[in-house]
């Protein structure tokens, strides 16, 4: 579904991302995982279409490189970006609304994918008529995977879903990614938490530096020593 060659990201003299290459098949649930600053963001901030990049971006057999990131929404690529990015003066419904400026749907379907929505996170549904920038961290990041799933995407970025979250509100968020994936959606997921993500997806890339240091399946990355030392905490 998604194939990047030799993505090279450079700010001024920073060359943040190094030849990069990983590939996304339909179905499946990657993770791309490294420290802060090794370059993960601006990975997918170039796959959207956020920061111009020189390689080749695939998705779907087709180059997407230079398409405006709405034109890439209304494609499938859908991304829930790190730091959650609700629109917190409006309310939660409003939001999850906000997810379909893309689409054209009748008010029947509309309902019953919000239904939905409400049935996977029940905290929202409490909450719906609750301004989003009042609600907390976790909450606001079910709004934001929410958002998201109402552009009825064909390949979910979450960009480090679990930043900023307690243990506790992290497992939950992860337990959803699953439930996400027995329903077939395809992800490509960001993340600083090695061990929950490797504990979700089929395949990992190891980001540092802005190259990709290893590769491989994700139960054989977490039973590599020099994973294992480096972000699994052994």
């Amino acid at each position: 579904m998604l194939e990047i060659r030799n993505l090279n990201v450079s700010y001024g003299s920073i060359h943040a991302v190094r030849n990069l290459s990983l590939e996304v098949k339909q179905g499946e649930v990657v993770t791309l995982i490294g420290s802060n600053g090794a370059g993960k963001t601006t990975t997918v901030n170039a796959i959207c279409g956020v920061i111009p990049s020189k390689c080749s971006i695939l998705y779907q057999g087709k180059d997407i490189i230079g398409q405006p990131t709405h034109k890439l929404v209304e494609a499938g690529i859908v991304m829930v970006a790190e730091g959650r990015r609700i629109f917190p003066k409006l309310t939660v419904e409003q939001n999850l609304h906000m997810g379909t400026y893309s689409r054209k749907a009748g008010k029947g379907e509309l309902k019953q994918e919000m239904d939905a929505i409400y049935a996977m996170f029940p905290r929202l549904a409490e909450r719906r008529a609750q301004l989003g920038g009042t609600m907390s961290g976790g909450e606001q990041q079910m709004l934001a995977i929410g958002r998201a799933l109402m552009a009825k995407p064909k390949l979910l970025i979450l960009d480090e879903p679990s930043m900023g979250l307690a243990p506790i509100v992290v497992k939950g968020i992860f337990e959803t990614i699953k439930t996400i994936k027995r329903q077939g959606l395809t992800i490509l997921l960001i993340e600083q938490n090695a061990a929950m993500a490797l504990s979700v997806a089929d395949r990992g890339y190891v980001l540092e530096h802005g190259e990709i240091s290893h590769h491989d399946t994700a139960e054989n990355l977490r039973s590599q020593d020099v994973v294992k030392q480096a972000y699994l905490g052994h």
